[in-house]
């Protein structure tokens, strides 16, 4: 996981102008990190090319209806996005890369600029948490019932280190909720969702609800938390 720089920190030099890595059934949160199979052109170009700069990508959310576009540059997509850095690369020996995707920052797609690329590029927006307004104890609170909740859901399940890292790391409410949000079976609207909520106590109460549907509707779950690799 990153370190406790925040995340203006790390995108200090951020110009805005960043790749869009579109896809229909994955979000990407702050805190976390989302192995990647890349075996698509123009996302092999996208990463040869964000490798030679600043290694960030913006995870993006197709929009319904994508299906008869996907191929395209036109295919609508929900304007919050995940701005991404590669944290650890390999390229394959037939040309596929195989990546970790550290989640920085929420962001907004201003606009998107035409380019002879085959991915598409995207001028974005950061936008950070806003505070709870929230007491001190009413934040602890709240953090407890999210991670008892959490160890009610995920009773005989394996987790992997760096899960266990990131809920080792001392995070703040919001990075709390986008780590547990990860790993919970959601849909990708409901994901989305949270993605799309800066308010910190707007969030936890998302999540928390999140918590309870997934406990209430079943106890089998996958034998381990996060999912393996994603495939473009």
């Amino acid at each position: 996981m990153t370190d406790n720089n925040s995340p203006l920190d790390l995108l200090r030099d951020f110009t805005g102008r960043v790749p869009l890595f579109p896809l229909p059934d994955a979000v990407l949160f702050p805190h976390v990190l989302m192995p990647l199979m890349i075996f698509e052109s123009r996302y092999r170009e996208l990463v040869s090319d964000v490798l030679a700069g600043d290694k960030l990508i913006a995870m993006a959310l197709l929009e319904p209806g994508w299906e008869d576009t996907y191929e395209t540059k036109q295919a609508a997509i929900c304007s919050t996005v995940c701005v991404g850095q590669i944290s650890t690369c390999e390229c394959l020996p037939d040309g596929r890369y195989q990546l970790v995707l550290e989640g920085v920052a929420r962001a907004r797609v201003l606009s998107e600029e035409p380019t002879v690329k085959l991915y598409r590029v995207g001028h974005l927006e950061l936008f950070p948490d806003e505070e709870p307004k929230l007491t001190a104890s009413e934040r602890l609170k709240r953090q407890r019932e999210l991670l008892v909740g959490f160890q009610q859901l995920s009773v005989g399940c394996e987790f992997d280190n760096v899960f266990h890292s990131s809920l080792d790391a001392d995070l703040p409410l919001g990075g709390l909720c986008d780590v547990l949000a990860h790993s919970l079976p959601l849909n990708p609207d409901s994901a989305q969702a949270i993605l799309e909520e800066t308010d910190v106590a707007n969030r936890s109460q998302l999540v928390l609800e999140e918590l309870r549907t997934c406990i209430g509707a079943s106890t089998q779950q996958p034998q381990t938390f996060p999912p393996p690799y994603s495939l473009n």
